[in-house]
């Protein structure tokens, strides 16, 4: 798998390049626009000023990504692993953060949404820790529910 720009330059491969693994890479300026990226994983990447609109990123893996200043209007992020990751100054206007279809929750943990636009943002069911951070005026607690047992 590749990604590119919005110019088609390519900007990174899979390793290996028939899996969806982008775990360590600098891939800055990505042009991921409605791509379905079921499963990706993006562990330790640098993935700044990305734009991920309206991507199916159900069950992708963002552990201690740097995922500043994107764009994530719109993406299916349930069952996602966030951990460690920094989304400071990015559009998550809604984005699902919510159950999936089996019920599991989304975890998320020290995740830093400093500044993020998060209007419209479906956290339903999400679960997460005091390490997390959240927009000033951002009122979790309304929108973060352990998952019902």
């Amino acid at each position: 798998m590749v990604i590119c720009d919005k110019r088609g330059r390519i900007l990174a491969t899979s390793n290996p390049p028939d899996s969806r693994i982008f775990d360590g890479m600098t891939i800055h300026d990505a042009h991921l626009v409605g791509v379905e990226l079921e499963g990706v994983s993006f562990n330790d990447s640098d993935l700044r000023g990305s734009d991920f609109s309206g991507a199916d990123l159900y069950g992708a893996s963002f552990m201690g990504a740097n995922c500043e200043s994107c764009k994530f209007v719109g993406v299916d992020l349930r069952s996602s692993r966030l951990y460690g990751a920094s989304f400071r100054n990015s559009d998550l206007s809604d984005a699902c953060f919510g159950l999936d279809q089996m019920g599991g929750a989304v975890a998320i943990s020290g995740v830093d949404f400093s500044n993020a636009k998060l209007d419209g943002a479906d956290f339903s069911g999400a679960v997460h820790d005091e390490t997390t951070v959240f927009p000033e005026g951002f009122y979790a607690h309304e929108r973060c529910f352990p998952p019902k047992t």
